[in-house]
């Protein structure tokens, strides 16, 4: 009897063992699984921010590439987790680099159009290496931009400087002895110092403009256009203008700073007894200024350069008779703040036809 009794207690027991071992190894399975579940769903949430960076990430291990995001795959193409992938020799020396310890960068071009790229990279961990791909065209292009504006204004300003400095020099010497050199030079003096006086009143109206801000008002462009005509009637009666009321909203003074730019440039490049005629209208919610001219005329391969800072068709002339070379990329910058644009029409000797158009709408 006591031997059934031991018997089915010892059943019994191994049944409960038995139950807790299930027990337990159901409570760790079921900790795995939800541990993998979230493993997955932090894989897929990094794999999809990966995926949506616009830089390029390449993960390299023992010197290749394991993983790589759609930015960097469309840089350094499909191929590149494949072993000898090949690869841009910036690319292979900053992961050489970054291989031995140290944080390397470099830039490369590459494809048509060119796009100018920076490819930096660094140790992560044991033998892991992680490379970003960074496209710096359009900060390259503002950087040359910039660089090409700086050495543009001060060669343009290079020249007065230097004419003051030699005419004042020489009046100092002809003081004395010779008032007609000193009257002479006094003169190029007062001109190189208007002119300077010029260039740095254009830089400081393109920095403005350029600052992007734009103080609205409800005006009229044809009365706006009438203030800046009527000086250069008295200079030049010949001038022809008509308007009709025009009623935007815009700038005032940033349009008449346009009108005035594209005026004195017809006036520049159009002889005494040549033609100049203004008409200022609106059709379809749009303002039009026109300004026309018989002058010396732009060549066609010209044309997609001359709003262009500082640049000039006839470097030489335009000097000679007071342009900075800034004019027309003013009109640009007034006609892109108020979501308009500029357009031109030339033929070499025959004249050039200027029109700024300009939204009757509020700029956005």
């Amino acid at each position: 009897m006591v031997a059934v009794v031991l018997g089915v207690a010892s059943v019994m027991l191994q049944y409960r063992l038995h139950r807790q071992e299930r027990s337990v190894a159901e409570t760790v399975i079921g900790a795995l699984e939800a541990d993998r579940r979230e493993m997955s769903k932090s894989r897929d949430l990094y794999g999809s921010l990966l995926s949506s960076l616009p830089v390029g990430v390449v993960a390299v291990q023992a010197g290749q590439a394991v993983y790589a995001n759609p930015a960097a795959i469309e840089v350094l193409g499909e191929r590149v987790t494949e072993a000898g992938a090949p690869v841009p020799g910036a690319v292979r020396e900053v992961i050489e680099e970054a291989v031995s310890g140290r944080s390397a960068s470099a830039r490369f071009s590459q494809g048509l159009p060119r796009r100018v790229m920076e490819v930096a990279a660094g140790p992560v961990g044991e033998g892991l290496v992680l490379l970003h791909l960074s496209d710096i065209t359009e900060r390259s292009r503002i950087d040359r931009m910039r660089q090409d504006f700086v050495i543009a204004a001060s060669n343009e300003l290079k020249t007065p400087v230097a004419a003051v400095k030699a005419a004042a020099e020489t009046v100092l010497m002809a003081l004395e002895d010779d008032q007609d050199v000193v009257s002479s030079f006094s003169g190029r003096i007062l001109d190189n110092a208007v002119r300077m006086s010029r260039i740095v009143s254009d830089l400081l109206d393109l920095s403005r403009l350029e600052s992007g801000i734009l103080p609205l008002e409800a005006c009229d462009l044809a009365e706006v256009v009438g203030e800046v005509v009527e000086p250069f009637l008295v200079a030049r009666p010949s001038i022809e203008w008509e308007s009709e009321p025009t009623p935007v909203m815009g700038s005032p003074s940033y349009l008449a700073l346009a009108c005035r730019n594209l005026l004195e440039n017809a006036v520049r490049h159009t002889p005494d007894d040549g033609e100049i005629r203004i008409t200022i209208g609106a059709a379809h919610s749009e303002a039009t200024v026109v300004v026309t001219d018989n002058g010396t005329g732009i060549p066609s391969d010209e044309l997609p350069r001359i709003f262009e800072r500082f640049y000039r068709v006839d470097a030489a002339r335009s000097r000679a008779t007071g342009g900075t070379g800034l004019g027309l990329a003013i009109v640009k910058h007034v006609a892109d703040l108020h979501d308009g644009r500029i357009e031109v029409e030339s033929r070499l000797g025959r004249g050039s036809t200027f029109r700024l158009r300009i939204p009757v709408r509020p700029p956005s």
